[in-house]
């Protein structure tokens, strides 16, 4: 008997909040994020900035409230707030301490330990380099690494939980306050007011990859329906996740489609539910290939001793795939292979990483990411990656890839490099993620059957089976009643594969 899926697990942002950022792409789009979002309520600072916490950060251990400081581990009750500052995660002295709205957005105010607060000063963001020189376990402070910290001699390094907070915050400051006055001296770290995008490009590169790495969690969305209770606005990058490639990122230049299927592109659906097993490969800090990689060379032409090869560059390392010897271009194919992953009970699974590539003659059509089962020995190729633009050494995020086409296969993931007399591009790759997600044992077990033919729509509402869950395109869970049109996926553990319906 099928019933309505009537479970909403995340609030969502109103209908048509976003409409106006449809078919945009480059300063329009970024123009069209700054439209909506900055107008909103102006709220005080001081009280009624610890009274709109109460909407935004507050979190209950044990059935007591607590302050969510995201600067310290320290609980601090919500009766008072000793010991605590008002915290600028963008530090207002980047705009000279003017009490502008920015000074007041709780977008990126939080309730914050004062002696994390102090130790953070107004560093800008960055990755650090060796050991903190302060660090309390969820605040760190210290050197930044090669390429990073736009000229600082300290960065401050938030806890892992937290970097994408961040970067959804900063990037949301620098769209909606993009014509403050921004100090060009002294505290330009992260900026360039000369540019039209505002970030430089090593603070967008790590913006993006914090965004990426660390996804949307429920804390976030429902601290920005707290912001929109309070302040009367949204933070975009929060509720599209997608939307700074667009802007900063390998999309730039794109055309942005609300509904989600941005470009035109047939969009990933998600995969929720079950347990997350994640393999990490390839890391900037690495000074060697990791274990259980594997070169594979298939051909190379006279005078090429190696095609793929781990490099370092100002302290960040790589993987680098080339066959230009002596100032010009040869002939080879060579595979780069991950380690051994079995993706037997998995429902999904999806593959990224980051990678740049200056000259770009053969390299997209010759190139590429592969898949081969090791069990057959099959070699597949996967839809090509977002590649990074041309010009630049920059690395930019392939985008999430998906694998869902070889679950129930033990796969190693491979790079194909070729080449021939018309080009031998050089490709870097690094920062490799494999996620996979197991099957749920929560809402269900795999049936013996796949009903997923039970999947309907009855005006704006789809029907669907028992224990099945309905998504929109931006990965929250919604009710299957009354929906806005757009495209939406509907998943089962018993469906051979997700089922996409169109609400018109």
């Amino acid at each position: 008997m099928a019933a309505l899926c009537s479970s909403v697990a995340w609030a969502s942002y109103p209908d048509g909040y976003y409409d106006s950022l449809d078919g945009k792409s480059g300063l329009d789009l970024k123009r069209a994020v700054k439209a909506v979002a900055a107008s909103h309520r102006t709220i005080s600072y001081g009280t009624s900035t610890w009274s709109a916490f109460r909407s935004t950060d507050v979190k209950t251990v044990n059935g007591t409230d607590y302050w969510w400081d995201m600067y310290s581990s320290n609980l601090v009750r919500t009766s008072g707030h000793d010991g605590m500052n008002i915290e600028h995660s963008v530090a207002n002295s980047w705009w000279g301490k003017t009490k502008n709205d920015a000074y007041k957005d709780i977008v990126h105010l939080n309730p914050s330990d004062a002696t994390a607060n102090s130790r953070k000063s107004n560093y800008p963001l960055s990755e650090i380099a060796g050991e903190p020189t302060w660090t309390n376990g969820v605040t760190n402070v210290g050197r930044p690494v090669s390429g990073q910290g736009g000229g600082s001699n300290n960065v401050f390094e938030p806890h892992d939980d937290y970097k994408g907070d961040f970067a959804r915050a900063f990037l949301y400051m620098f769209t909606i306050y993009d014509d403050i006055s921004w100090k060009t001296s002294g505290t330009n770290w992260m900026y360039d007011t000369q540019n039209p995008y505002l970030l430089k490009d090593w603070a967008a590169d790590l913006l993006l990859k914090w965004n990426m790495n660390d996804p949307v969690s429920d804390k976030e969305r429902d601290r920005n329906d707290g912001i929109e209770k309070e302040q009367e606005n949204r933070n975009p990058f929060i509720d599209l996740p997608d939307l700074a490639e667009y802007i900063w990122g390998s999309r730039q230049g794109e055309v942005y489609r609300v509904d989600g299927a941005h470009g035109g592109e047939d969009p990933q659906p998600p995969h929720p539910g079950g347990d997350t097993t994640t393999y990490e490969w390839l890391s900037q800090q690495n000074t060697a290939l990791d274990a259980g990689w594997t070169i594979e060379n298939v051909t190379m032409e006279d005078g090429v001793n190696y095609v793929w090869k781990w490099k370092e560059h100002e302290g960040k390392g790589y993987l680098n795939g080339s066959a230009y010897v002596n100032g010009s271009p040869k002939t080879a194919l060579a595979y780069a292979w991950s380690p051994e992953v079995d993706l037997s009970g998995m429902q999904g699974a999806t593959l990224s990483f980051s990678h740049a590539a200056k000259f770009q003659t053969t390299l997209r059509d010759l190139c590429g990411v592969v898949v081969k089962n090791t069990e057959t020995g099959e070699i597949s190729q996967l839809e090509s990656p977002k590649w990074p633009g041309a010009g630049s050494w920059t690395f930019t995020s392939s985008g999430d890839m998906d694998l869902s086409a070889f679950i129930g296969d033990k796969v190693r993931v491979g790079l194909r490099y070729e080449s021939d007399a018309s080009g031998a591009d050089t490709w870097e790759i690094r920062d490799m993620k494999l996620t996979a997600v197991a099957v749920s044992t929560v809402i269900g077990t795999i049936s013996d059957t796949d009903d997923s033919f039970l999947v309907e729509v009855w005006g704006n509402s789809i029907l669907v089976p028992d224990g099945a869950r309905v998504f929109d395109m931006n990965g929250r869970e919604v009710s299957g009643e009354n929906l806005q049109k757009g495209i939406y996926i509907v998943v089962k553990p018993g469906f051979k594969k997700a089922v996409k319906v169109m609400i018109l």
